[in-house]
């Protein structure tokens, strides 16, 4: 996540187009917003400060565009607004595009092309060229025609990995000048309670409900599980605990009633007893827990709210592996 925090910085500072990978759900279009929003050195290595960047509002009016490329039906007329090329002989050289359009809209700010690899080879084609001559013949919606030169900044977004043959070379230069890679979720457990503050005071702020937060426990469990669907699905199920928790406080039995056991949000399936799939959670539990906190025993003894001799009981009861746990005690 550092690697990622340095090169959204260097994107800031910058003014080239940016490819912004990862996978589903791990916040691709909050680095958009945040490398269209922050100013220089405003980053620094801070989670939650990207978080606030990313929502916060377009500095001075800029335009913030997002074009999902996905719906390839209607995806010419929203981005360009009208067919290719204009019809008089001396502008045949420039691309058109219709007031209006997402190409328009954008001017002077940021575009953001939402699932590139999904943008039919036709259309990049036309879009590179834009993006290279850096000027187009605009369609007033009187029908007359002027050269506009084109000023805004291609912000891509992909799924890790998605990028291979997919994207024309052409086009691919104008909007990976710098490319970075967001890291799932499960890799960078140790933002979570960062994320998960966050998140709860944005969602009660939504909410229009008084301010809560989430037991230390509760934090650790939220930090163990897997996040399939990254930070998407954090957010979802903080979201229903906010809704659903009466008191200020998120505990960890509000967070074991609203988990499920069949994919979503855990990695644990039907099968066994009660007591063995109780044993087989405890022991993921406490091993990704002093994983997340690289083998400390002390701060993870201190995140599931046990004293530090009972985890290690704990640790030998229940077989967790010692690579997993930390070789060495603190």
């Amino acid at each position: 996540m550092r690697e990622a925090v340095a090169m959204l910085q260097t994107a800031i500072d910058g003014a080239g187009g940016v490819l912004v990978s990862g996978e589903p759900g791990t916040g691709r279009e909050a680095f958009a917003r945040a490398i269209h929003s922050a100013t220089s050195g405003e980053l620094h290595s801070s989670v939650e400060r990207l978080l606030k960047v990313s929502m916060s509002r377009s500095p001075n009016g800029r335009p913030f565009v997002v074009v999902d490329c996905t719906a390839t039906e209607t995806l010419e007329q929203r981005l360009f607004g009208c067919a290719p090329f204009a019809t008089t002989p001396e502008q045949n050289a420039l691309d058109r595009i219709r007031e209006g359009s997402s190409l328009h809209a954008a001017l002077d700010g940021t575009i953001v092309l939402s699932h590139l690899t999904e943008m039919p080879a036709g259309l990049q084609k036309r879009l590179a060229r834009i993006l290279r001559d850096r000027e187009v013949s605009l369609v007033a919606s009187d029908g007359t025609e002027r050269s506009l030169p084109v000023a805004v900044r291609p912000i891509a977004t992909v799924d890790t990995g998605a990028t291979e043959g997919r994207i024309l070379p052409d086009l691919l230069k104008r909007v990976a000048q710098i490319t970075i890679a967001v890291p799932s979720l499960r890799d960078r457990r140790e933002d979570i309670p960062s994320l998960v503050r966050h998140l709860v005071r944005e969602i009660c702020r939504s909410l229009k409900v008084p301010r809560k937060s989430a037991s230390r426990q509760a934090v650790a469990l939220l930090a163990a599980l897997p996040w399939r669907g990254n930070i998407k699905e954090l957010g979802e199920l903080l979201r229903t605990l906010v809704a659903s928790v009466p008191g200020s406080r998120i505990r960890l039995a509000d967070v074991l009633a609203k988990i499920r056991l069949d994919g979503g949000a855990s990695q644990f399936a039907y099968s066994g007893s009660l007591k063995e799939a109780r044993s087989r959670f405890e022991r993921e539990y406490v091993a990704s827990v002093l994983g997340q906190h690289r083998g400390r025993m002390a701060d993870a003894a201190k995140a599931l709210g046990i004293q530090r001799t009972n985890l290690y009981r704990k640790v030998r009861q229940l077989s967790v592996p010692r690579r997993r746990a930390g070789a060495q005690p603190s």
